[in-house]
């Protein structure tokens, strides 16, 4: 991989730095390395911010931390065209102790390359994942520096980590710009939290491609997929998280509905961190009709398939920011049994107007219920596919999330 020369392209330019010490903590639980995450690797609020900046007349790039990278190491993203710049990154060894691990994480972040990397792109702004995080207390810095507006995105992290950071992320806070907060439970937080926040918080949500994310013909599908064309076909996928994805929720409620149901079929399909832990647990319970397809799916052409073969979408997470997933299911015309963690209730705000049956987390009969009445009935689940088609269409998009994006960028001047 060898570095490449700035482009100079004549469009304002906004560094987007995703989670992760290094970006391979977050790509070795889906078995993909670095060319893989920019050749194969599309979608996700990551890639839906950068087409939907790309598409409002900015240019987006990707800056992450590598440990696979000797140099700074400037790629190019093959499904967007963004530029992705990997510098050289290491993982902490985890202290004992949560502000010694912080310590130690800031102390390990490459912000001379990051600096350097802002420098040769000439950006106009940065936008971090999570505020709650110890990277957000370096680059809001690092922005004051530069003289560059800083934001954040809020994908799930809502509990500051440790003694130290709560002392300084009151500071990082007032650096910053802006939040953007899809979720309503975490702006509640956030007001609670830090009562003198002076940052707008912009609820803007992750975007969808609804061109892309379309249904194919259903019966085709599932004739092209080997699946029974008269059975109930519940689909989930995505990564293999069992705590704060709720699997062992989603394994009960099928147990308990797959015993009433014998046309049913689940089909789990995603890897991910806990993919030995996932296996062991479906061996011990052996739930009946229930495929897991091992493996995290780059391919969105097969994705659609699934997702348009199938009558259902359930997902049962315990912690979210706002998930792509569902989005995805519900442009491809899937009614959605959902948990209320963090982000999903804002995507059916409306409930079933939305596309959605709302249950409590970790509430296996409601799951079963939602599940049942959705079996039982064909064509309220049409109902509720075109709701959800509606939904994303108006609301998820990405000219309106990108235009959303682009006001709050340019409140501050940049572009």
């Amino acid at each position: 991989m060898a570095a490449l020369e700035g482009d100079g392209e004549a469009a304002p330019t906004v560094a987007i730095f995703p989670w992760g010490e290094v970006i391979e903590q977050f790509l070795d639980s889906l078995s993909l390395d670095l060319d893989g995450f920019v050749n194969k690797m599309t979608g996700g609020w990551l890639f839906g911010y950068v087409l939907a900046l790309q598409r409002q007349g900015w240019r987006p790039i990707i800056v992450c931390a590598s440990d696979r990278v000797q140099s700074p190491t400037r790629l190019t993203h093959a499904g967007t065209g963004a530029p992705v710049w990997a510098v050289p990154g290491q993982r902490s060894t985890r202290l004992r102790g949560a502000s010694l691990h912080c310590a130690e994480q800031w102390l390990r972040s490459p912000m001379r390359d990051f600096a350097a990397v802002l420098s040769q792109e000439r950006c106009v702004a940065l936008l971090a994942q999570e505020y709650e995080y110890f990277r957000f207390d370096l680059l809001a810095r690092l922005g004051k520096r530069r003289r560059i507006p800083v934001y954040a995105t809020f994908q799930g992290g809502d509990a500051t980590l440790s003694a130290l950071e709560r002392m300084v992320r009151p500071s990082s806070l007032r650096l910053c710009n802006g939040l953007i907060v899809a979720s309503a439970r975490e702006r509640a937080r956030l007001t609670q939290t830090y009562p003198r926040l002076r940052a707008p918080v912009a609820e803007i949500p992750n975007p969808l491609d609804c061109d892309e994310w379309r249904p194919v013909d259903r019966a085709q599908a599932r004739v092209e997929l080997g699946l029974a064309a008269d059975a109930f076909i519940v689909v989930n996928h995505g990564r293999t998280d069992i705590g704060r994805k709720g699997l062992d929720i989603l394994v009960a409620a099928w147990m308990q509905f797959a015993a009433r149901r014998p046309d049913a079929l689940a089909y789990l399909i995603g890897s991910g961190q806990d993919h030995a832990a996932f296996a062991q647990l479906l061996q011990q319970r052996a739930p009946a009709r229930l495929t897991w397809l091992s493996s995290y799916v780059t391919d969105r052409p097969r994705m659609r398939q699934w997702l348009s073969a199938a009558d259902a979408y359930l997902i049962t997470s315990r912690n979210e920011g706002m998930p792509v997933a569902p989005l995805e299911a519900m442009a491809c015309g899937l009614p959605v049994v959902s948990s209320d963690a963090h982000g999903l209730p804002d995507i059916f705000a409306a409930g079933e107007d939305h596309g959605g049956i709302l249950t409590k987390r970790e509430d296996v009969s409601g799951l079963v219920s939602a599940l049942e009445r959705l079996a039982g009935d064909p064509c309220g689940r049409i109902r509720l596919g075109k709701a959800a088609r509606n939904r994303v269409e108006t609301y998820f998009s990405i000219p309106v999330v990108g235009a959303q994006l682009a006001r709050l960028i340019r409140r501050n001047g940049a572009g």
